[in-house]
């Protein structure tokens, strides 16, 4: 199944051992390097609310009505899982991310991403600038650093210019 991760935060989160609510998603943990979903943070409570990471590999299924997880034991600190407490010691979050083409274009900023729910793989961004929102497949991500979304495409300048060349040019 295709999800937005937008629409992941603030879903429930429920234990099937347990057969119970145990918390909702507050932010989705996005690997840079691989372009894929790596876990969750979920709130459990509502007044003494604490923050508690999930990995993936964790997860049993995500669909419109929530997430739902093994047991609460699945539930940890973030220190548990290394690579998870790297990425939110970074407070890296993919949708904000600045999106530039490879010759450092602006292209806008990452509204949103569609992640396949049973591998995790971010297949589409959304991104926006101004009055011109575009939509890239995952074949044309480049890199994913800290800061930016490097995407493999032309900008709008280079677009223009290819189709302002006369015919003659181009035989």
């Amino acid at each position: 199944m295709l999800i937005e991760l937008s629409k992941l935060v603030g879903m429930p989160v429920g234990s099937l051992n347990e057969g119970a609510f145990v918390g909702s998603v507050r932010q989705t943990v996005i690997s840079p390097e691989d372009a894929k979903l790596i876990g969750f943070t979920i709130k459990i409570g509502s007044i003494f609310s604490k923050i508690l990471v999930v990995s993936f590999q964790d997860v049993v299924d995500i669909d419109q009505g929530g997430v739902v997880i093994n047991s609460r034991d699945n539930l940890v600190e973030k220190e548990e899982i290394v690579r998870v407490g790297e990425i939110l010691k970074h407070k890296f979050n993919l949708i904000g991310l600045k999106a530039v083409s490879k010759d450092k274009q602006n292209l806008g900023r990452v509204q949103d991403a569609v992640v396949e729910t049973q591998s995790g793989d971010i297949l589409r961004l959304y991104t926006s600038r101004m009055y011109q929102n575009r939509v890239f497949e995952r074949s044309k991500i480049d890199k994913i650093t800290w800061r930016e979304v490097v995407l493999n495409c032309e900008s709008e300048e280079k677009a223009k210019e290819k189709a302002t060349v006369p015919e003659a040019e181009l035989a």
